[in-house]
């Protein structure tokens, strides 16, 4: 009798789930994108405004952020570990005293934006550290290899339009003279891209002797030079150092060239050091300019030594700190200074010395750790090996280059600094293999199936309003040139280009998840893209109004910042551009206007200006331009006054008194422009006016005297000398002159 087998049946294997998968194969290329973009982009209205990367880097860390949270959310996971948030906890200590400082500081607003991308660059470190492996760190040192290709290469082209005009067809060629900048912001900028990209190549082309990388590295250098970066050689020198000390000292088998890598690094830190020389007496007047910057920056730091002043703040709280001298050497009168031109100081300046001392504690534990991980790789571990020495020394480049310069504070340094902390965190932490999670069936099958609906055209209407903005922006731009026509093209595929993969991205993510809340934060990440592209478009209409400004077309201007004000109602700086406009045309007939800002009440051209002007003084009190502006919008209506009493002598009285009202207001504003900025000729020459036109030679001559001492503190001769041959101050001492002679018995 035979035997029947019963066949056990096979438990099915439950299937992963695609969403996580789809996020966690995203993550790194989104990242890397991301790095390309930033770096590579550079839509201009007028040069000036390199806005469209710091959108750039808004839209793509917000959609990294959020990728993460649902990430999280469908593997049902805390991203933190015991074993993680030992190494993250001096990024998080840092990070939360800024936030400490940042809350403390009462002009807020101003600083939200600085403020906010703090804390995104936060966010992009930690994202790294936590879920990055070295696999998804090759795919980010593949797109750092491509962004150098595009922007170094572009560089030739900017060298060669020095000797062919014509190489370089893009439309701000030349704006540095013969100083390249590539598709950076200033020379400075690219200088510091060449000096951390230099270091990820240089680490790759050791690792795999492609020669292709050797020929990048060299381009890189050649650039360099026609930067004229003296930051960028110094820091160049001390990533080189930096790289040979560690791998001598920290990698295996490397004993017997330790005396070759030591001579090599010393010749490089002298050429270094004798290039920036060189530089520096061709241009000693950056030399003057950051050290007067940084005696002011280290005034601030003695007066809040504790708590600093909060990030984001130093561009407000500087201008009361600021020397004199700095008028000269940038030969402007507004805030043209923004950072501290070291970081050292700002970070003391803004954060307090508490800040500075948690700042250098994460920098410690960083490179520590680096050394320790080195020296503890296996052999068959050298590419991590290798990866890790190159984002390290990167990391280290960008620090020596931020010690003479504000790079650190532009997307697209900053974004590349958390990147770097990130990389060195995620290669040095221990990896733990973790379960992928299964798929699960949705709750709430129906409400899900709504809830795609809903967000899927959200995300649709997102994008049409994306393509409508754009075409606004660029219906106001001529294209005249070929180059501009290729920016156009450029612009147009970059904005179509990222608009599909982020519909991709969002909708693969849509369509794969089966949890609520994952399809709830894309509606959040839909609303924040189009915040920050509405910046974006709110930066453009402001250059708009401004540029019509400068051709004499004051009341079409006025639609423009409008524009601009409706998209970004919290720069102060748009309000104060309008009100300088209400304060050219100064209709002083009252009249409800909606071309003129007005929303519930008719006003006068006046009471528009001051209620604008008045929003920017509470927000930036420091700004010395704001206060002269001020003074010279009731200087004007004292002279209407004074006019309108001449022409109506039945109203003398009232109109005299009127007028006499806002001399007060006017002398007071200009006063406090004065103690803001002591070199302003204009605000003299208002005040001794002011002193003329009430026979009042005594105040007048006393204007022009202080004008001529010059500030006090000043005692350069090629400052002074600005004072004594001004031409103006001349006609104005004749004038007092003639008067005087006219008074006397």
């Amino acid at each position: 009798m035979s035997k029947k087998h019963t066949a056990t049946p096979k438990i099915p294997t439950p299937a992963p789930d695609g969403c996580a998968a789809f996020i966690r194969k995203a993550l790194p290329q989104v990242t890397g994108w991301l790095i390309l973009l930033v770096s590579v982009c550079f839509f201009t209205g007028t040069y000036d405004s390199a806005h469209v990367k710091l959108t750039l880097m808004q839209i793509g860390v917000c959609t990294l952020l959020v990728l993460w949270a649902a990430l999280k959310i469908t593997e049902h996971k805390n991203p933190f570990t015991r074993q993680n948030l030992l190494f993250l906890t001096p990024l998080f200590i840092y990070l939360g005293w800024q936030t400490l400082s940042f809350l403390c500081f009462p002009y807020k607003l101003e600083a939200a934006e600085e403020f906010l991308r703090l804390l995104m660059y936060g966010g992009v470190s930690t994202l790294i550290a936590c879920e990055f492996t070295a696999q998804d760190v090759r795919t980010l040192t593949n797109f750092m290899v491509a962004t150098a290709w595009i922007c170094l290469v572009y560089g030739l082209f900017q060298i060669a339009n020095i000797w062919l005009p014509g190489a370089d067809l893009l439309p701000w060629h030349g704006f540095f003279g013969n100083r390249i900048f590539s598709t950076h912001a200033n020379p400075n900028f690219f200088g510091a891209f060449i000096v951390f990209s230099s270091a990820i190549i240089g680490a790759q082309f050791v690792q795999t002797r492609k020669k292709s990388l050797l020929v990048l590295l060299t381009i890189g250098l050649i650039d360099l030079a026609f930067t004229e970066s003296k930051g960028a050689w110094l820091a160049y020198a001390g990533l080189l150092v930096f790289a040979a000390f560690t791998y001598t000292n920290f990698m295996a088998n490397v004993r017997t060239h330790l005396s070759k890598f030591n001579l090599a690094a010393l010749a490089v830190l002298l050429l270094a050091g004798a290039a920036a020389g060189v530089y520096s007496a061709k241009r000693f007047q950056s030399v003057s300019f950051r050290t007067y910057t940084w005696l002011s920056a280290f005034e601030m730091v003695k007066d809040s030594p504790i708590l600093g002043t909060g990030p984001g703040s130093f561009k407000l709280v500087y201008p009361a700190y600021r020397r004199p001298q700095i008028f000269y050497i940038e030969n402007a009168h507004n805030n043209e200074t923004q950072h501290a031109e070291n970081e050292i100081l700002e970070q003391a300046a803004t954060g307090g010395l508490v800040g500075l001392a948690l700042g250098l504690w994460l920098l410690v534990a960083l490179f520590w750790g680096t050394f320790k991980t080195l020296r503890a790789f296996p052999v068959e571990e050298e590419p991590r090996q290798w990866a890790l020495l190159g984002y390290s020394a990167a990391l280290m480049g960008l620090l020596i280059h931020s010690v003479v310069d504000i790079s650190l504070h532009f997307a697209s340094s900053g974004l590349l600094a958390a990147v770097f902390i990130g990389v060195i965190l995620a290669l040095t932490i221990p990896v733990v293999p973790s379960q992928p999670p299964t798929q699960t069936q949705a709750k709430y099958p129906r409400l899900l199936f709504l809830t795609r609906i809903v967000v899927a055209l959200v995300l649709i209407l997102a994008a049409g309003y994306a393509v409508r903005e754009f075409y606004f922006v660029w219906r106001n731009m001529a294209v005249q040139t070929w180059g501009e026509g290729m920016l156009l093209f450029f612009a147009w595929s970059v904005l179509l280009g990222c608009i599909g993969a982020l519909l991709y991205v969002y909708g693969k993510v849509l369509y794969k998840t089966t949890r609520l809340s994952v399809a709830l934060l894309l509606l959040l990440c839909a609303a924040s893209n189009v915040f920050f592209l509405r910046l974006f478009t709110a930066n453009h209409y402001y250059s708009l109004g401004v540029a019509l400004v400068q051709r004499g077309y004051a009341d079409t201007s006025l639609g423009a910042f409008n524009d601009a004000i409706r998209r970004n109602p919290f720069l102060a700086e748009y309000r104060h551009y309008r009100a300088n406009v209400f304060a050219t045309t100064l209709n002083l007939t009252k009249h409800f206007s909606a071309e003129r800002g007005d929303t519930d009440k008719a006003r006068t051209d006046f009471d528009r200006a001051v209620d604008d002007f008045q929003y920017t003084l509470r927000h930036n009190p420091n700004h010395a331009r704001l206060h002269q502006d001020i003074g010279q919008l009731y200087y004007s209506l004292e002279m209407r006054q004074l006019a309108a009493a001449q022409n109506d002598p039945s109203q003398m009285f009232l109109y005299q008194q009127l007028a006499h009202e806002n001399f007060t207001l006017a002398q007071k504003a200009l006063q406090k422009a004065l103690a803001l900025d002591p070199v302003n000729p204009d605000t003299y020459l208002i005040l001794a006016n002011m002193a003329v036109l009430r026979h009042d030679v005594t105040e007048a001559q006393h204007w022009v005297d202080t004008y001529y001492q010059g500030p006090k503190g000043v005692t350069e001769e090629e400052f002074l000398k600005h004072h004594r041959d001004n031409p103006q101050m001349q006609n104005m001492q004749m004038h007092i002159n003639r008067l005087r002679a006219t008074l006397q018995p």
